[in-house]
This record gives C-alpha cells, sequence and structure tokens, in this order.
C-alpha cells in the first residue's frame, strides 16, 4: 500500500482520514494516520526502498463494528497489522484504536 491508496481507501468507505492531523477540528469517528519510525532496505550504503512503519489511530465516540470491520477488510484488509487494545481518552471523551503496518514509498 501506498501513501495515496491509503487515502482513496479511506475515502471510499466514507472514513475522514487525515495524514498527521486535521487543520480543522473533526468530530469522531475519523482515522488520523503518521510515520513512527522507518525499516528501509539498504544495501551498499544506499537506500533502495523506502518502507515507512505507521501508526493509524481510529478514534471514536461508540463502538461501531461496521466501521471497524471497513477499516480491517477494506482499508488494511490486503496488507499486514496489528492493533492496540481499544482505549477511552477521558479528557477527549472519546474512544482509540491504533493500527499499526508498513507503507512502502511510492
Amino acid at each position: 500500500m501506498t501513501f495515496s491508496e491509503l487515502k482513496q481507501r479511506c475515502a471510499e468507505q466514507g472514513i475522514k482520514y487525515a495524514y498527521g492531523r486535521f487543520k480543522k477540528p473533526t468530530e469522531p469517528p475519523h482515522l488520523v494516520a503518521f510515520e513512527v519510525s522507518s525499516e528501509n532496505f539498504i544495501a551498499d550504503n544506499i537506500v533502495y526502498k523506502k518502507i515507512h512503519q505507521m501508526q493509524m489511530d481510529y478514534t471514536f465516540l461508540d463502538k461501531d463494528l461496521v466501521t471497524q470491520n471497513k477499516i480491517e477488510d477494506n482499508i488494511l484488509g490486503d496488507i499486514p497489522w496489528e492493533k492496540t487494545d481499544e482505549i477511552y481518552l477521558q479528557q477527549d471523551e472519546c474512544w482509540q484504536v491504533s493500527y499499526m503496518f508498513n507503507i512502502e514509498e511510492e
């Protein structure tokens, strides 16, 4: 998957998405993705393939299995991913679960 494919898949599923942050306050449910590190393929001191280790936070007010299944089956369905436990963000009065996966440079 690439950055543009991730954005396109979120739009196709009707889920609000931003890389890094939304420019305006955005009510949940929504997805925010960001790079946490890289795992590049390097040989002879040259980066041959850039691989971005990503985290995508799904923030929601009420548990919605339909939306969560869209994320897991349709957006991330063809790549390996892991997810965290759901946590309650008391300050924001919402829930969040994070997905970890890799994106290759376009």
